[in-house]
């Protein structure tokens, strides 16, 4: 699937429209019906790129609906149809890097590359995300809306890849074939890792230094989990 997806909310979490349904419409609907749903869809990624915008000239607290909602040529209601509050354009670009990070990830564990090279390959994902949210602010306010929402983010289809899942999978992988012992779960290795580069990125401007401070946290995780008493030592922590 497209990981570039449009992403909308309904009962029970997030679910997702490709790019390819965009440009062929609903499977099986009139072609007045596809029209429709094109068009909503194309309306609801505009207001999505003009949010986004706002966001980062004002930040997202300053950022106003009406300003937002007159520079995509759309009603102020229209913009609520879509994103109910400004919060919820912040989860559907969550769940965008998230998902183009796991696609990312999912398809380096097809080499069962060691756990240095995935993580490496992890932390640059990030750090490349970040180059293309292109605001420090903007990655901070993501990053709390995670802690603040957390659930907000999933999504109980599956159809939406998401990072710290895919990660996990490769990390039970990865300590299968004997690559580190821990017996804390993955899912919380993987959350652990992912959240704290998040938050090395919301205070870094992207460059040089964000390059090496992401490299001396994945040594310092994979020293970690590689020393002979890491088993042990993750018996101990709660």
């Amino acid at each position: 699937m497209s990981v570039d997806g449009v992403f909308v909310r309904g009962e029970g979490g997030l679910t997702t429209t490709t790019w390819a349904e965009r440009s062929s419409g609903v499977t099986g609907a009139s072609p007045a019906r596809g029209s429709r749903a094109r068009q909503r869809l194309d309306t609801r990624e505009r207001i999505f790129a003009v949010a986004l915008e706002e966001f980062r000239a004002v930040g997202v607290a300053a950022a106003q609906v009406d300003r937002i909602a007159r520079a995509a040529g759309v009603a102020r209601g229209t913009f609520y149809f879509h994103f109910p509050t400004k919060d919820d354009v912040l989860l559907e670009l969550a769940a965008r890097v998230s998902a183009r990070i796991a696609r990312r990830i999912e398809i380096l564990g097809e080499a069962a590359p060691s756990l240095r090279e995935l993580l490496t390959r992890v932390s640059e994902a990030i750090t490349d995300e970040h180059a293309r949210v292109g605001e420090t602010g903007l990655l901070a306010e993501m990053l709390s809306l995670h802690v603040r929402r957390p659930h907000d983010l999933s999504d109980p289809t599956g159809n939406i890849p998401n990072l710290v899942d895919a990660l996990a999978r490769q990390l039970d992988a990865a300590r299968a074939r004997g690559q580190f012992r821990s017996s804390l779960p993955a899912e919380q290795l993987a959350a652990v890792f992912t959240t704290s580069l998040f938050g090395i990125c919301a205070r870094m401007p992207a460059g040089e230094a964000l390059r090496r401070s992401g490299e001396a946290w994945v040594d310092l995780v994979v020293r970690g989990l590689e020393s002979p008493g890491a088993g042990a030592s993750g018996e101990e922590i709660r």
